[in-house]
């Protein structure tokens, strides 16, 4: 007899999505994903999402539903006389997007992608796609034109553009918006929604090369000895930030260290860890300073606070620790090009720590590609983003090389 059940496709892993099942009894065995994933530690022997995930509720309504849509599939086809494999299924539980006009399809189908990738994107990408929604909605309502498969064209995304820059959005912003859209016009034409691939003709405008701040010794030494006088949060905010110098993780991961990243090799620390982004896991040296940070985050003496807080007070530390020096600061919107001078301590966001760690290691003669092991990047042109070694560093480093060539 035919039936179906749930497991982890990762069991051993910190998070592993959730596998529907179908066995026939007849050595038949289907593996179909559910598209929804969970911390291993949430699951519970008796095949169901435990409370400790906040969503437990909804998920286990939404597999329980999936398991009985594989089950009638299956028993339907056999009914039939069809052969009911793991693509036979996967077509049959696409929903039908029924639509009364091309844009009602167009958002019907956006929707259902979302629902799709629910599990998949961050809480940033969803916020991303949501005010993403708002801006096409937006520009649908001034152009009259409505959204359709059928009419998005080179033309037509090059209007959005304009769209984005008028908003007063520079080349960045709006390059990520219609990369989301060509993301999700990439899903829909790959899952047969949409028969049109007129819109790869269209290549956004970059942003040119960005200035990219990093600390050098001598500012990180003056952020530990700053004097914060009577602010906590400020204090918190140092430490949050000091680790990332030392460790080079995203703020999405140094935020939620927990007592089990700690490791310990004949009396080495190290911190391992999966990467929220990428899914790689990293395993990183600690010095000591890394490794008391760490201590009293898991010990709660040191707390996580939200990423817009970080950025905020982070400038507010740089600034006692007069981190001042002045850039010049470029915002390219289109082809129009706004310079303005900016006091360093303006530039300084989260991220800094993670490309601060980069570069002077880069500067202590630690070769790229072993650094890139423990920022977690892929490729040399993903890494160079994070680094920033000044020109007159990078003019002193092949001065003094040369004329020890020279002087044999």
């Amino acid at each position: 007899m035919a039936s179906t059940s749930l497991l982890l496709a990762n069991p051993n892993s910190e998070r592993s999505s959730i596998i529907c099942q179908l066995r026939d009894g007849r050595g038949v065995k289907i593996k179909i994903s559910t598209g929804i994933s969970i911390k291993s530690k949430h699951w519970s022997s008796s095949k169901y999402v435990l409370a400790a995930d906040g969503e437990a509720i909804t998920k286990n309504k939404s597999l329980k539903n999936l398991k009985d849509r594989v089950l009638n599939i299956y028993l339907t086809a056999k009914d039939q006389g069809a052969v009911a494999d793991a693509n036979y299924i996967r077509e049959a539980l696409k929903p039908t997007v029924k639509a009364k006009s091309g844009s009602e399809e167009f958002w019907g189908v956006w929707d259902y992608y979302l629902a799709d990738k629910k599990d998949h994107f961050t809480k940033s990408s969803q916020k991303k796609f949501k005010t993403l929604r708002a801006h096409f909605e937006d520009f649908e309502t001034k152009t009259k034109i409505p959204w359709k498969f059928e009419t998005i064209n080179a033309s037509r995304l090059e209007n959005l553009q304009s769209y984005f820059f008028d908003k007063g959005m520079n080349n960045q912003t709006t390059s990520k918006y219609i990369g989301g859209l060509k993301m999700f016009l990439n899903w829909a034409v790959a899952n047969k929604y949409a028969p049109n691939t007129d819109y790869k003709n269209f290549s956004p405008l970059r942003e040119k090369e960005t200035l990219k701040v990093a600390l050098t010794s001598g500012e990180i030494q003056a952020i530990r000895v700053t004097d914060l006088g009577n602010s906590p949060y400020l204090e918190n905010v140092r430490e949050l930030f000091l680790l990332s110098t030392l460790t080079g993780l995203r703020y999405s991961d140094y935020s939620r260290i927990k007592a089990e990243h700690l490791k310990e090799v004949e009396g080495a620390k190290f911190l391992q860890i999966r990467q929220q982004k990428t899914g790689d896991i990293v395993e990183l040296p600690l010095t000591d300073e890394a490794a008391h940070i760490i201590q009293r985050l898991i010990e709660g003496q040191v707390h996580a606070i939200s990423n817009q807080k970080m950025n905020s007070y982070v400038k507010e530390l740089c600034i006692k620790a007069e981190i001042n020096e002045p850039f010049e600061v470029h915002n390219f919107k289109g082809k129009l090009v706004i310079t303005k001078v900016c006091p360093k301590h303006d530039l300084i966001t989260t991220h800094t720590g993670r490309r601060t760690f980069a570069t002077n290691l880069l500067l202590q003669g630690v070769p790229a590609e072993m650094v890139m092991n423990f920022t977690g990047h892929k490729d040399m042109v993903s890494f160079s983003k994070y680094v920033n070694i000044p020109k007159k560093t990078q003019m002193d480093m092949v001065r003094n090389a040369l004329n020890k060539i020279s002087n044999g």
